[in-house]
């Protein structure tokens, strides 16, 4: 009797530790399943591309006169903010978004507020030159290849390949190659 009831608690363990391996074993397929799934979704991984960008406020330049005293430090000597540069972007991301994350980059001041009338960002101010410090029409566009939108910022969405600049101009845009007005 002893050795049945001995036989029968080996045959328990070994069954308990049978079942605990199987356990393991499902667990571990489980884990690397949701790691795997985890990974790989194409849902999850937003493709990168790249656009060139640049921030120009040359225009002031012609215009020194017009420009309020205090903003005179704010002017590079040859007019460039940031130069043009290729920067990343992922799918879905607008003029604005470029915009602001460019300047975050390079430590240039930016600031922007919603206009929710226009369902867009507007830009007030790039490294502290705002709309109307130099004449009353002056302030910053954007073109995208060449192409004044006539929309706001955050209402473009940004293709690979596209080159966007960002200019401050003193009279409605006619100073750095926007004609609508012609």
């Amino acid at each position: 009797m002893k050795k049945r009831r001995k036989k029968q608690k080996i045959v328990k363990k070994q069954h308990t530790l049978q079942r605990f391996q199987t356990g393991r074993l499902l667990f571990g397929l489980l884990l690397c399943c949701l790691l795997a799934a985890g990974c790989g979704g194409s849902d999850q991984v937003k493709e990168s591309h790249t656009c060139t960008i640049s921030i120009d406020c040359s225009s002031i330049l012609d215009n020194r006169d017009d420009l309020k005293a205090e903003k005179a430090e704010f002017v590079p000597s040859d007019g460039w903010i940031l130069e043009p540069e290729e920067v990343s972007f992922k799918s879905g991301d607008t003029a604005f978004d470029v915009l602001k994350n460019a300047c975050n980059q390079a430590g240039i001041q930016m600031s922007s507020r919603y206009t929710p009338l226009y369902g867009s960002y507007y830009i007030e101010g790039i490294n502290q030159l705002y709309e109307f410090d130099c004449g009353a029409n002056s302030g910053w566009m954007f073109s995208v290849n060449g192409w004044f939108p006539n929309y706001g910022c955050s209402e473009y969405t940004v293709e690979d390949g596209d080159k966007i600049e960002w200019k401050y101009t003193c009279d409605l845009g006619s100073d750095v190659g926007n004609s609508y007005q012609e």
